[in-house]
């Protein structure tokens, strides 16, 4: 039953990454233009972020890299890890890219 409420999560996170073109930084001229360049999330942005918004942006830059890693089975222990690990990494390099950090924690 954890195993379908944390999928249902990713579910429901993909659903609603619409709203991390309020940003700031992903302020568009083209109200239209809802594209964001996960490459130019940087730490700084991901660390200001409303505490609901930054688990989701975590959770989604988590299944990100999962897909990358054409992984299938993810361990929670592991993941809750790389979280602190990416979150220290950006509170010590805040103009770095949230990839970056995610790049160099999960894979």
């Amino acid at each position: 039953m954890k195993l379908v409420k944390k999928l249902l999560g990713i579910l429901v996170l993909t659903a609603i990454v619409n709203e991390l073109a309020i940003m700031p930084s992903f302020a568009q001229e083209n109200a239209e233009d809802t594209k964001i360049d996960l490459s130019k999330v940087s730490c700084r942005e991901l660390l200001k972020m409303p505490g609901e918004d930054k688990r989701l942006t975590l959770v989604f830059f988590h299944g990100f890299i999962s897909a990358k890693k054409n992984q299938m089975m993810v361990d929670s222990i592991a993941l809750r890890e790389a979280t602190n690990k990416v979150t220290d990494y950006c509170i010590d390099n805040p103009d770095a890219t949230l990839m970056s950090a995610f790049e160099k924690y999960r894979m």
